[in-house]
């Protein structure tokens, strides 16, 4: 099992643990994990179309959680990528993986450092499931050229 989908079951894992009580700090690592799932998932994308096989584990270092996001609102905004001509059922997927990318890396920082928010665990079980979901809207559209472009943009700086 590849590293994201280990992430992606602790994260279910943690915010399904103890139902009738569930700990902050398992809510917390729940909704982090979730990001980090998605996070590891573009990533794995992204470095599995690197040729040079010895070079693949360390060119995920290169990627930035706020660039990342950043390239991740862009696409998620139709005035800036209006993907004329492509298929608009795949715009849609592709937009609502940036859209989660953006969302989870928000979620993340709140549970990870803002300590006075109080999660509930159906609001832990929401972002859990914003990333499950994006994991099945990214397979099937991974192979497409957008998709494929989104990757690149994760981790090139954008000029201008």
């Amino acid at each position: 099992m590849s590293y994201h989908d280990e992430l992606l079951y602790q994260a279910l894992d943690l915010v399904h643990k103890n139902p009738a009580a569930p700990t902050q700090a398992d809510l917390r690592r729940g909704v982090s994990a979730a990001y980090y799932a998605l996070f590891h998932l573009l990533i794995s994308e992204t470095t599995a179309n690197w040729t040079r096989a010895s070079s693949r584990n360390s060119l995920p270092r290169m990627f930035q959680h706020t660039a990342m996001a950043k390239a991740s609102a862009r696409i998620s905004d139709s005035k800036l990528f209006p993907f004329a001509g492509e298929d608009p059922f795949v715009v849609q997927k592709l937009q609502a993986v940036a859209q989660a990318s953006v969302q989870l890396h928000d979620k993340r920082e709140i549970a990870d450092y803002d300590n006075s928010t109080h999660w509930t665990r159906t609001e832990a079980l929401a972002e859990v499931r914003t990333a499950v979901e994006a994991f099945a809207r990214w397979g099937t559209i991974r192979r497409e050229n957008i998709a494929q472009e989104y990757l690149v943009s994760l981790l090139i700086k954008p000029r201008g």
